[in-house]
């Protein structure tokens, strides 16, 4: 993400819309791709987008997209809501972890990968994603950040590997 789209998620979040108002916005433009086509269209007049948004988005929203529409930025509006997205959790106390597995974990497991999760990095609560991959051939890695956990068969045998490469 740029910088940019990190500024502007960071400013949605502290203008405190409803979590829930973002991610309906989030789908619109999701569902709707055209609408992004619209709002970035430097053919299209700015008034005229401004209707569009004052339309289509309740009040909370519509002075954000405004200012995107006038900055020129509604091609990074995905970007911008991945960010307030990942701002919101880290002032959430909410740690944002992927998990690639070869298995499907149980619920058991995953409960479990959450509370260790939390216990290291001393947060209140873990936002998994889950990710298949068979290439991992058994085990799993959980990345958090630029931080990366390998607990899979294919990194044991890498690690076997430059083991036995330098003997």
């Amino acid at each position: 993400m740029t910088q940019a789209a990190n500024n502007y998620g960071q400013v949605l979040y502290e203008r405190k819309v409803p979590a829930q108002m973002v991610e309906d916005a989030r789908k619109a433009f999701e569902e709707v791709p055209q609408l992004k086509q619209v709002l970035a269209s430097p053919v299209i007049p700015k008034s005229k987008k401004h209707r569009v948004i004052d339309r289509i988005f309740p009040r909370e929203l519509r002075s954000f997209f405004k200012v995107l529409v006038d900055h020129g930025d509604m091609d990074m509006v995905e970007a911008v809501f991945r960010a307030y997205h990942t701002y919101a959790c880290e002032q959430e106390g909410i740690l944002q972890a992927e998990l690639s597995y070869v298995t499907d974990p149980t619920e058991e497991q995953l409960e479990k990968i959450r509370q260790t999760l939390c216990r290291k990095y001393g947060k209140k609560a873990v936002e998994l994603s889950l990710k298949k991959d068979p290439a991992l051939i058994g085990g799993f890695i959980i990345r958090v950040g630029g931080l990366e956990t390998d607990w899979s068969m294919r990194g044991r045998l890498k690690q076997l590997e430059q083991i036995l490469k330098r003997r």
